[in-house]
Formats: C-alpha cells, structure tokens, sequence
C-alpha cells in the first residue's frame, strides 16, 4: 500500500527549530490525521492483514526544491506522526512497523510511505 503525504511542517523535524510545545502538538495531531486519512483512501475499504511479524515501511523522499537532501535519520523522525496515523488507520500497533528503510527521489517536496 502507498501512501502520499505533502512534507512535514518545520517544526516536527529534530533540527527543525525550537517551539512552543502547543504549536507542535497541534502539528503532530494535524499529521496524524492526514496520514490517517490517506491510509483509508489507499486501503479502499479493504482490511489490512498482516504477512508478517514485522511490517515492512519504505519512505520515499522527494527533496525541497532548494537546499541539500535531508539526512535519512531526520526524516525517520519527522515521519512518526505520519507512521502513527497510518498504524491507527490499520488498526496495528505502530511497534509492529520494521524501521524505515529510506529513500531519496528528485526534489517533489512530498513523502511517500509504502506499507507491507
């Protein structure tokens, strides 16, 4: 299953500057819905049955149109609201996840999450 989400918002990134605690909160809850949702769209009313112990993720990174490519460790931990809220939208337990296998793909400023 793929999974389109636009880049996370500045502040859900770990070198991503400081803020206040409620703004951040707000984005992750904001994320987590997005991924959500997307995740039902992809899944088209089907169930979603596990193959394994652990749950394969790939996230495709398209790069902002300026600036260097992010580093693979950052963008494992910007993506956790998003892995939360495709886990709740599979109804699985996000520890179920095998960790990120990341990838880099041209500058089109969007994560792409492939499940299973």
């Amino acid at each position: 299953m793929i999974v389109q989400l636009p880049y996370p918002h500045k502040i859900l990134w770990p070198n991503g500057g400081e803020g206040n605690r409620f703004v951040k909160s707000s984005e992750k809850k904001k994320h987590k819905q997005w991924a959500y949702m997307a995740t039902l769209a992809a899944m088209g009313g089907n169930k979603f049955v596990p193959d394994a112990d652990k749950i394969p993720v790939h996230l495709i990174v398209g790069s902002k149109p300026r600036g260097p490519e992010p580093d693979k460790d950052n963008c494992v931990s910007a993506m956790k609201a998003y892995q939360d809220g495709i886990a709740m939208a599979l109804g699985v337990n996000d520890r179920l996840f095998a960790a990120p296998i990341v990838h880099f793909s041209g500058r089109n400023s969007t994560f792409t999450i492939e499940v299973g």
